[in-house]
């Protein structure tokens, strides 16, 4: 009945051979942190209170501002997203702690009346909403020496690939831009770290309340491929989805990690035991109804289909290195359904119950390198299963080949990066795709850039591309950082 299909993820990869501040090919998303000392409270003198700057906290306030306009080259020609963003970070450091929240207001940009009455409220014509991207606090030391606490709304990145990990699984996809690729949700999370050392640390957390990925407005691009048997003809589609019942028993979600280095080699050991974060279409219902649009000779139906977020552990690891100027990094992720995963068909005829995911492991994996030459940059990523796919039948692989240049001391960057999609190396004549992204940024002051790019998409056959061949565009970005 449903067969996995995520159109948008393939281009996660692909964006990623877009490079941001990763020169060397290493981790950009976790670095060290430099192990504070306590504060001091009293003075040596006579005890009473001495200097108490400590105790004052510094307080550090940022503003950016971010629009996106994109519009589709193929029929139909039309504007696909436009969004403007207000965001508003503050953070708060005191000598062995600090608390830091982040709040975006975005208007979405497209008007959602369709009758009379909308044209007299605000939000119909300018739709807007208001997040809480993160608010959290850091301990550092307190109350023992040498552990941190982290506790609140917040996002850990785990794994060192560049935008798309295997091994990133704490935090669930944020997809209401398909291609703001890396994008996560923030969760609560109790969030305890263990040093070992200057480098070593052990991490432990816990993520009491379950949050699914957050999917965009346009359903389509992100619902599974749907056929019915012959002699049958849709005529409605409902998609519930069941999500876990709010208990630990249930919804928590647990994480450790070991993360250290070894001469040039940065390492990293990670378990999670969560859930997937996209439904699985567990069980559908065909009812007969009537419907004049159906064609003559079929039986139209009306399909009732409802998801959940099975169980799962994940292990895994990940490596990143500088040798010889070249950056190296790589991931392996072992994902392992303690149960079979089914899907039931339910007719009038009865119950036909199919197994959709074995109990057991599959692997995904990524790799890839980097280099900096005569003002280039050149980065080639390798990745063996994409976020969506699930057991080993549906793993694809996909080579992403990225160039940047800079120009005018940086004030103006070229950058182009091109990806190829094998769904099956057994049949690449009649299943493949292809991606390609030319982008220019254009930068007069640091706090100010513009950027202008496309998209360009090819496929055949199965590949995920070929889904997406009606979805190239071109696009104008603003950055601002007040």
């Amino acid at each position: 009945m449903f067969s996995k299909r995520f159109p948008t993820a393939i281009l996660a990869i692909v964006l990623a051979a877009f490079p941001v501040a990763a020169e060397d090919g290493a981790e950009t998303a976790d670095e060290e942190i430099e192990y504070p000392e306590l504060p001091e409270i009293l003075s040596e003198g006579d005890g009473d209170s001495g200097d108490d700057s400590a105790l004052i906290p510094e307080l550090e306030l940022g503003a950016y501002l971010e629009s996106d306009l994109r519009h589709r080259t193929e029929p139909p020609e039309s504007f696909t997203y436009n969004t403007n963003d207000l965001g508003l970070e503050v953070r708060t450091v005191w000598d062995s702690a600090d608390a830091q929240a982040e709040l975006r207001l975005r208007g979405t940009g497209f008007t959602t009346a369709d009758d009379l009455d909308d044209l007299t409220v605000g939000e119909a014509l300018q739709p807007w909403e208001l997040e809480l991207r993160s608010a959290y606090a850091n301990l550092y030391g307190l109350p023992l020496e040498p552990l941190d606490i982290s506790l609140g709304l917040q996002e850990v990145g785990w794994g060192v690939g560049d935008e798309i990990r295997v091994i990133n699984e704490v935090n669930p996809g944020d997809y209401r831009d398909p291609f703001a690729f890396g994008e996560k949700l923030g969760q609560n999370m109790l969030r305890l770290t263990a040093w070992f050392g200057p480098t070593w640390r052990l991490e432990g957390l816990i993520v009491p309340t379950f949050t699914p990925a957050r999917l965009p407005a346009d359903t389509s691009l992100v619902m599974p491929e749907f056929t019915l048997p012959e002699g049958l003809w849709l005529s409605e589609l409902n998609v519930a989805v069941e999500t876990p019942q709010a208990s630990l028993a249930e919804s928590a979600q647990y994480g450790l990690r070991l993360k250290g280095g070894l001469g040039p080699v940065d390492l990293e050991l990670a378990y999670h035991y969560g859930r997937d974060y996209l439904p699985v279409p567990t069980r559908v219902t065909l009812i007969p109804t009537l419907d004049p649009e159906a064609p003559f000779g079929v039986i139209p139906v009306i399909v009732n289909a409802a998801g959940t977020f099975p169980r799962r552990h994940l292990v895994g690891g990940s490596f990143a290195a500088d040798i010889a100027d070249i950056g190296f990094w790589g991931e392996l992720g072992a994902v392992i359904y303690p149960e079979e995963i089914t899907q039931t068909v339910e007719t009038l005829l009865g119950d036909d119950t199919a197994t959709l995911y074995p109990a057991g492991e599959y692997f995904k994996w990524l790799g890839g390198v980097d280099y900096s030459f005569g003002g280039f940059y050149v980065q080639l990523q390798y990745l063996h299963g994409l976020f969506d796919e699930r057991g080993a039948h549906e793993l694809s692989d996909v080579f992403v080949l990225g160039v940047e240049k800079g120009l005018f001391y940086d004030a103006l960057t070229l950058r182009l990066a091109a990806g190829y999609e094998v769904p099956d190396f057994a049949e690449t004549d009649e299943h493949w795709g292809t991606l390609v992204m030319p982008e220019i940024d254009y930068r007069p002051i640091d706090q100010l850039t513009f950027t202008l790019g496309g998209r360009w998409i090819e496929g055949e056959g199965a590949s995920t591309f070929a889904l997406l061949e009606r979805e190239d565009v071109v696009y104008l970005k603003l950055r601002v950082d007040l």
